[in-house]
């Protein structure tokens, strides 16, 4: 990058609305601007950063790797922007809460109801995102509550729970009566990984034993139908067996699997002020052991 200097709000905005669009024309219309405009505040924001960050045709429009890289950090700070703004019209604060699915259900519902016990004036937003950091890496969401731990050193992180890891197969699986298996009893199955926002890869298993096989999805509900219609299997938290029951579907927990922390987690810069006093309250309210 050049620097910074005479980037405004506006080249931000325009560059968001660009990205999440994938259109000028859409783009245009949404922030009632005229769409040389728009295309002159994107090229104005191009020069300011030094690297082109859109990349146009007659049919398509799509961020470069400069932009994609950009495009988190646009997200974050016009956020941060509106909660200053927020702070300074004394309006009602607002704490938005991440999840990436049910797994961490157990534990984000009493976090967050002692954090409102403790500040009855702040409005708590709980949204589910199906990526990796549950909305953190773009200012989406302050804190989330994420299975597994996050590879993201921007982020700080407080374990609540240790989960023991299960097999999640089909109901009619010759595995499915037994009360526990080992991994390597899975090495010839079809391994089905979320991709997105799963606790699961094939390192979960030494190479000797480690499946050939993988089926893709991209969130849970994808991953308990393709095991549903025994097209593999896959392993989960314990929790999962819990909050989400199919009746194609048998959990059966694993020997000898690693277990999955549940993590609360944040960015480390640009924090909302009331982070560090969440983080505290699920410190004293997580479970002093995993639920049986």
């Amino acid at each position: 990058m050049n620097g910074a200097t005479g980037l405004e709000l506006r080249h931000l905005r325009a560059f968001v609305a660009v990205a999440e669009e994938r259109s000028f024309t859409r783009a245009a219309t949404r922030l009632a601007l005229t769409q040389p405009a728009l295309s002159r505040t994107v090229a104005s924001l191009e020069r300011l950063v030094g690297l082109e960050l859109v990349l146009r045709n007659t049919r398509t429009v799509r961020l470069t790797p400069a932009g994609t890289r950009l495009l988190p950090y646009a997200h974050r700070a016009l956020a941060v922007v509106e909660e200053a703004v927020g702070a300074a019209a004394d309006r009602p604060a607002v704490l938005r809460v991440g999840f990436t699915w049910g797994s961490t259900a157990e534990y984000t519902g009493p976090i967050v109801r002692a954090f409102e016990q403790d500040h009855p004036g702040v409005s708590v937003e709980i949204r589910r995102y199906d990526d990796t950091v549950a909305g953190l890496a773009d200012g989406r969401t302050h804190v989330g509550f994420l299975p597994g731990p996050p590879d993201d050193p921007r982020l700080g992180t407080l374990v609540l729970a240790e989960e023991p890891r299960v097999v999640a197969l089909p109901a009619d699986h010759p595995l499915a009566v037994r009360d526990a298996v080992r991994l390597h009893e899975l090495q010839t199955e079809t391994i089905v990984i979320n991709v997105v926002s799963g606790t699961t890869s094939l390192e979960l298993w030494e190479a000797p034993d480690r499946p050939a096989a993988t089926m893709r999805v991209r969130n849970v509900d994808e991953w308990m139908e393709a095991i549903a219609a025994g097209r593999g299997v896959g392993t989960t938290p314990a929790s999962t067996g819990r909050l989400y029951t199919h009746p194609s579907i048998r959990y059966v927990r694993i020997e000898d699997a690693p277990d999955v922390p549940i993590t609360l987690a944040w960015m480390r810069t640009a924090q909302h002020p009331l982070v560090a006093d969440f983080v505290a309250v699920a410190g004293r309210t997580r479970p002093r052991r995993q639920p049986e």
